[in-house]
C-alpha cells in the first residue's frame, strides 16, 4: 500500500509513503526509491531533489486484514 500526497506550498512536491511487511533487503529499496523517483521525474516533470519517499515497515503483529492481525493467519495457515 502506498500513499501519495503534497506539500502545501507546491503542487510539484510529492511525498510517497509506502506501508509494507518487513524483509526486504538495502538493495531493493534502494531500488524501489530510485524507480518512484524516475517515475515522477518522467510523469510530472520534477526534478529528483523535490521526491520525497517513506518506506514504514510493519511488523506481522501491527497490522490485520479480514478482522485478524497478520501474525494470526501465519499460525493457522499450517
Amino acid at each position: 500500500m502506498f500513499y501519495i500526497s503534497y506539500t502545501n506550498k507546491e503542487l510539484s512536491m510529492p511525498v510517497v509513503t509506502i506501508a509494507q511487511s518487513p524483509g526486504r533487503t538495502l538493495e531493493q529499496k534502494r531500488e524501489l526509491i530510485k524507480k518512484i523517483t524516475e517515475a515522477f521525474v518522467d510523469s510530472y516533470n520534477v526534478k529528483p531533489e523535490s521526491v520525497t519517499i517513506f518506506l514504514q515497515d510493519y511488523d506481522d503483529q501491527n497490522w490485520g486484514k479480514a478482522g485478524l492481525l497478520h501474525i494470526d493467519t501465519k499460525h493457522t495457515k499450517g
